[in-house]
């Protein structure tokens, strides 16, 4: 290996717990508990009147279950909070927003949850025009000081409440990234301290670095973190619309398959963003160019479109200036100094990542799209989206990051979310189930991929670790070893495992 140059929501928690467990994870929470008042750490346990706030996420569907959560104010008290966890024998995992579709900041019952919102430092290094930030910064107020002050950008996800540091380490997908690489591509170094309290600097050439960059919470806490950021590609944007109409899943997917042959001639300029919806198979996004280039560049795929007997109405508008469109992506919260709310809700999210050289057929549009449309529940309801990635990821490797997404070509996304609070008993069942036919059909071309921050939470560790992280699995474990012998950050559903001796 190369060296590490280094409310809101009531918790269901021990409601659910038998009684062994229950007083197991009780007698663990007050030694814990003690231990970090002992320390002068504040934390709260689940007798605490602000518990429901501090254990509030975006997923309603998976209990939050911790033992306490530790709220420190400086890196020393980190140190303290993770020596208690130590000493207890209890796992640990940070939360920073508590975004995660799948929970994984809350992870496991039974461990220590580390609340990293107090470190939300800003800093810009003029001579390497990088962003530092703390593990607690959000996206809106991160981007916002960047354009205010250096009229700058970073490539990062559709939202603006989003914890930064999570979703760098789960690749992070955003409308400027076929441009400019996905924020996990962009990622310079990290500050991890690690398990007996070691800060270590994860920098360009380590392990730990290219460990971060797909799988992160897996090695340590991230104390700050540090992006490449860019000149603004253009002083405006372009938003369109390319809209079918009410039409048939024969039809989208004549469309769809247009777009990537569009795409795989090499004519999609990579200033371009689109997504299109399942729901209305309408394909949105932004153009960071002059209106005639991009006028130039859609000309064939509406051509091909036509000559397919495919009416498609192309609409735009022009975006007065680029900060404009970050919050046209990323909500209004881009403007808020918290960055917006949380938010939630009980859902359950899937996703699929196709290449280049693995491109969709017929059959594997179809089956997608016919999956969504045969959706059927009153108690739930579904959002989809494919995302067209292709840009610059076709000079990446798989090998040159944790998560491997080399040449990826499209993302796409399906979300089956609870109509109301509680999440149906057959919900999960349900919602995988419509799209096995996809994942068969896929399967025909190559082994299926996924993405981390969409990843399906109930899939297995051989599922998960394949679609990811493919053949990089087993250095992962490697560095997991190395870093982290004794798996304190593993109490969550993608933990890299220590090899088995």
């Amino acid at each position: 290996m190369a060296p590490l140059d280094f409310s809101k929501q009531r918790l269901l928690a021990l409601i659910c717990l038998t009684p062994v467990l229950a007083l197991g994870q009780t007698s663990k929470a007050n030694t814990v508990h003690a231990c970090l008042a002992d320390a002068g750490v504040q934390a709260t346990i689940s007798t605490d009147e602000s518990w429901a706030n501090d254990t509030a996420a975006f997923q309603f569907r998976i209990p939050r279950e911790p033992v306490a959560v530790a709220l420190p104010q400086d890196r020393d008290e980190v140190a303290l909070a993770l020596g208690c966890a130590r000493d207890a024998s209890v796992k640990v995992s940070a939360v920073g927003r508590a975004h995660s579709f799948q929970g994984y900041g809350f992870g496991n019952p039974g461990n220590l949850v580390i609340d990293m919102g107090a470190f939300t430092n800003l800093t810009f290094d003029g001579s390497t025009k990088q962003l530092t930030f703390g593990g607690g910064v959000n996206v809106g107020p991160a981007a916002k000081y960047l354009w205010d002050n250096y009229n700058r950008h970073f490539p990062h996800v559709r939202g603006s409440h989003v914890g930064l540091v999570g979703s760098i380490f789960g690749g992070g997908f955003g409308t400027t990234s076929r441009l400019l690489g996905i924020p996990s591509d962009n990622l310079a170094s990290v500050e991890f301290m690690l398990y007996n309290g070691t800060v270590v600097t994860a920098g360009p050439g380590s392990d730990l670095l290219w460990a971060a960059q797909g799988a992160g919470p897996s090695f340590g806490i991230a104390l700050s973190a540090t992006t490449n950021t860019f000149e603004v590609p253009h002083d405006r944007a372009l938003n369109y619309t390319l809209a079918l109409g009410n039409v048939d899943v024969d039809t989208a997917s004549a469309a769809l398959l247009a777009i990537q042959k569009w795409t795989l001639d090499g004519v999609a300029p990579d200033e371009l963003s689109l997504r299109f919806s399942l729901a209305n198979y309408a394909s949105q996004g932004f153009f960071y160019g002059v209106e005639s280039a991009f006028d130039e560049a859609f000309a064939p795929l509406l051509e091909s479109l036509q000559a397919a007997n495919i009416t498609a109405n192309l609409t735009k508008s022009v975006i007065p200036s680029f900060w404009d469109s970050e919050v046209a992506a990323a909500g209004p919260g881009m403007n808020l100094p918290t960055g917006g709310t949380l938010g939630g809700r009980a859902s359950l999210v899937q996703s699929w990542t196709t290449t280049t050289d693995n491109p969709f057929t017929s059959e594997q549009v179809k089956a997608l799209l016919q999956g969504f449309r045969s959706f059927n529940r009153t108690d739930l309801t579904r959002t989809g989206f494919i995302d067209l990635w292709s840009g610059v990821s076709r000079d990446i490797a798989d090998s040159d990051h944790a998560f491997a997404h080399g040449k990826e070509l499209w993302l796409a996304r399906v979300d089956g979310v609870a109509s109301g609070a509680t999440w149906p008993s057959d919900g999960l069942e349900y919602m995988q189930g419509l799209f096995k036919p996809l994942e068969t059909a896929l399967k025909k071309s190559a082994p299926l991929r996924s993405f981390p921050n969409y990843v399906n939470s109930e899939l297995s560790v051989k599922d998960w670790s394949s679609r990811l992280y493919r053949n990089n699995f087993a250095r992962l474990q490697k560095i997991k070893a190395a870093v982290d012998p004794k798996a304190v950050f593993s109490g969550y559903g993608l933990a890299i495992p220590l090899p088995r001796s």
